[in-house]
């Protein structure tokens, strides 16, 4: 199952890794209807993609303050082990930029938050919410016999800029 949201009634967003090397996507929705997209857009670096799809949903809000306040809770969706829609809490950490993780050879670094919340395989492209808006859409983890709880999601500006790249408008 894939993890995504609204950014338009009809453009939904994830990942790229979760899309990759595929032109068309199935989607569940959370009122289990099922829709089919066409990939219209992505980023390598930032790790994000952009569908169009034939089904309609309500647009999310996206934060655009400067800064989250320090230890706020931040709430991951996604579908990890195939249990649709699990929410995931945990605290904002810090800001991280760092050479992307998907094409870490570029000399880019690319704007990440970083949290505890569990980011588990399939909450990637899912978005990380503080309060109602999305602060980051949900892409990769540190893990390991030491570490434990070390969760990254794309940073709300990076979505921002891949938007407008694109065309699309978004809501504040």
């Amino acid at each position: 199952m894939v993890a995504v949201f609204f950014v338009t009634s009809n453009i939904i967003l994830t990942n790229h890794h979760v899309v990759a090397g595929s032109s068309f996507v199935e989607i569940k929705m959370h009122n289990n209807m099922e829709a089919f997209g066409k990939v219209m857009a992505f980023d390598l670096y930032r790790d994000l993609a952009l569908v169009k799809i034939n089904a309609h949903g309500k647009p999310v809000r996206f934060y655009t303050k400067n800064s989250l306040p320090a230890g706020v809770t931040l709430e991951a969706i996604g579908h990890p082990e195939d249990l649709p829609f699990t929410i995931t809490r945990g605290v904002f950490s810090a800001y991280r930029s760092i050479p992307s993780h998907h094409l870490p050879s570029r000399d880019i670094d690319v704007r990440y938050i970083q949290t505890d919340a569990a980011i588990n395989r399939g909450n990637s492209g899912g978005p990380l919410f503080y309060k109602n808006k999305i602060v980051g859409v949900n892409s990769w983890k540190l893990g390991g016999p030491i570490i434990d709880n070390l969760a990254f999601a794309v940073h709300y500006s990076e979505v921002i800029k891949f938007l407008k790249q694109y065309g699309i408008k978004y809501r504040k």
